[in-house]
């Protein structure tokens, strides 16, 4: 099942600013095959950005430190069915794990021109615009460098 949840916040960009679209997956084990079959379409390896939150404030999605262990680790498994999906399809891949302050998850592909730095400032962007008041949500962006998933 997917539908549009459309947000009014911007994906920082060098020459204008985009309104992003979120578009909801459904649960985790669903959304593994989706956005493997967006990330090899290129037909190119496959680096993930992966920002894992570590300490954020009490939120809708996150009251305390069980919580942020309980995502962490869903999203730890989530992102080991992504890799086993992405090279059982031929396309190397491999991550690279940022911690984050906020209490959403954020998966993209990173592009190798953009820098990690970029990525990182783009999510915390992102996520610090996102309204998300449910747990287990995952929601697909589409940004200019390519899908990339918020996960609650």
């Amino acid at each position: 099942m997917v539908s549009v949840v459309p947000r009014s916040f911007s994906m920082p960009s060098p020459s204008a600013k985009q309104e992003l679209q979120l578009n909801e997956l459904g649960s985790l084990t669903d959304a593994v095959e989706p956005f493997a079959r967006l990330l090899s379409q290129t037909g190119h390896s496959v680096r993930l950005h992966c920002s894992i939150p570590m300490w954020s404030s009490p939120s809708d999605t996150c009251l305390d430190l069980h919580d942020l262990h309980d995502l962490r680790s869903r999203i730890l498994l989530f992102i080991h069915d992504l890799l086993e999906s992405l090279r059982a399809a031929g396309i190397p891949a491999s991550y690279r794990l940022a911690p984050s302050n906020s209490s959403l998850c954020f998966i993209c592909a990173l592009p190798t021109e953009l820098s990690a730095p970029k990525v990182r400032s783009a999510a915390v962007e992102i996520l610090q615009n996102a309204n998300i008041h449910a747990r287990e949500k995952v929601l697909l962006a589409d940004l200019e460098c390519g899908p990339a998933l918020i996960i609650s």
